[in-house]
Parts: C-alpha cells; structure tokens; sequence
C-alpha cells in the first residue's frame, strides 16, 4: 500500500472532497504539480482545469475553477470556486 495523505477540497457551498489519497495532480498558475506524502511545504495559485486524485492505484478526476492549494507534510487543502467529477 502507497503512503497516504489527507486531502480536503473545499467550495464555497460545501466540501466537495475530504479523505485520504496516495497522489494529487493538479495544474497551477506554473504549470502541472503532482504531490505526494512528504511534500515540502507549498502555497500555489490553481487554473482552471482537472484535478486528479490516485487512491488504491486509480485515478478519479474532477473538473475544478481556480483557486488556491495548500500542501503540508501529511495534508493538502485545496480552495477552489467550483469542482466537479468528470
């Protein structure tokens, strides 16, 4: 089993996603950044585009409306207007 690490995205109505996850890629005002467990510590600006989540060796993808993310050690918090599954 892959290291995990916590995920929360959340919208301005509710919180669209909340659990743990092995990978997070994700597309920032700089270009794609794929996080993982251990993460050096990170604040960056969110494009408009997919997110992709990996958990138990599958990816599921949202669509997600810029916003900001915020990456820790063992947990990332993604802010972002709207988000959906694709």
């Amino acid at each position: 089993m892959a290291s995990e690490f916590a995920v929360k995205i959340v919208t301005p109505d509710k919180i669209f996603y909340e659990d743990k996850t092995e990978m997070i890629i994700v597309r920032t005002t700089e270009g794609d950044r794929g996080i993982l467990k251990n993460h050096r510590p990170l604040v960056a600006g969110l494009s408009d585009g997919t997110l992709r989540l990996k958990k138990e060796g599958k990816f599921k993808e949202a669509k997600i409306s810029g916003g900001f993310m915020q990456v820790e050690k063992e947990q990332a918090v993604i802010l972002t207007e709207s988000a959906e599954w694709l």
